[in-house]
């Protein structure tokens, strides 16, 4: 028994085996372990496989997340590999790729679409930027829309490969991102050709006014979760405008915000901003 891909009505959606949801509740019982007792979440998943293993596409993907939290680099490779052969597997021959779409919006196709972008991850840890660049725009020409964020890892593969040409189209097809990624990524972009990134400091100091001392710091300390200034209760995450976001930033972009001209320029960011006063 395995999955396909249909087309119902113009939309391509996958169709599992109704027998799938005998395992249904086994499932999320071995994702509850996953990030808290990896032994174990793998031991459920590697159930759900041998009754399954052609079919349960996410038990392959979330198998290879538990193995990479492990530093088990090997098998979570292998995983990875598994589940999006897998679902390329289920695609039709009547499926037109690059034309037709599989939509995050229908659940039944985002185990195939998270295959696509925890593959694109296993290259991209390995450097392997140009396997990892084709997973990337595999995913998009299957959903647009990027509802899982393959943009800002498109964005990380081109500062690390230097393709500034690919850097600066991804920025222009998305002029409406507010993500502080695509905000600063713009001021970055301009640094390192060598070109004006004044017009950009503005949306980006706006955006988290924080990254620009994050960057300029000489030690940097993680400033621990974010407390709601009303409630003084803690939240989980880093929200937008924090200094845990601008820390986060930080600390995925350091290679780069490290160098030297682009400390220099953003000194000269901060000072400006001082003048202006934004």
């Amino acid at each position: 028994m395995k999955p396909y891909l249909i087309n119902d009505m113009g939309h391509w959606i996958f169709s599992y085996p109704e027998e799938m949801e005998e395992v249904f509740d086994e499932f999320w019982e071995a994702f509850d372990f996953l990030d808290h007792d990896e032994d174990e979440c793998q031991k459920r998943f590697k159930k759900i496989i041998e009754k399954y293993p052609e079919a349960y596409i996410d038990a392959y993907n979330y198998m290879s997340i538990s193995f990479r939290n492990q530093g088990k680099t090997h098998e979570s490779l292998h995983y990875a590999i598994t589940a999006y052969l897998l679902g390329k597997s289920c695609i039709q021959p009547e499926f037109k790729q690059g034309e037709d779409q599989i939509l995050w919006g229908h659940i039944e196709n985002r185990p195939f679409l998270r295959s696509c972008q925890i593959l694109g991850l296993e290259y991209e840890y390995r450097k392997d930027y140009r396997r990892a660049i084709e997973l990337y725009l595999e995913n998009l020409s299957y959903n647009e829309g990027d509802n899982q964020g393959i943009r800002y890892l498109l964005l990380e593969c081109y500062f690390a490969t230097k393709d500034y040409k690919a850097l600066r189209d991804l920025l222009d097809q998305n002029p409406n991102d507010w993500g502080v990624d695509f905000l600063y990524g713009k001021i970055l972009l301009e640094i390192l050709t060598g070109n004006d990134s004044s017009p950009y400091v503005e949306a980006a100091f706006n955006r988290n006014g924080y990254i620009v001392d994050e960057v300029l710091k000489q030690m940097h300390v993680n400033p621990g979760p974010y407390k709601d200034p009303d409630t003084g209760r803690t939240i989980d995450g880093a929200p937008a405008g924090s200094i845990q976001e601008a820390y986060e930033y930080w600390q995925r972009n350091k290679q780069i915000l490290n160098l030297k001209k682009v400390k220099a320029e953003f000194k000269k960011i901060k000072k400006d901003l001082q003048d202006e006063s934004f």
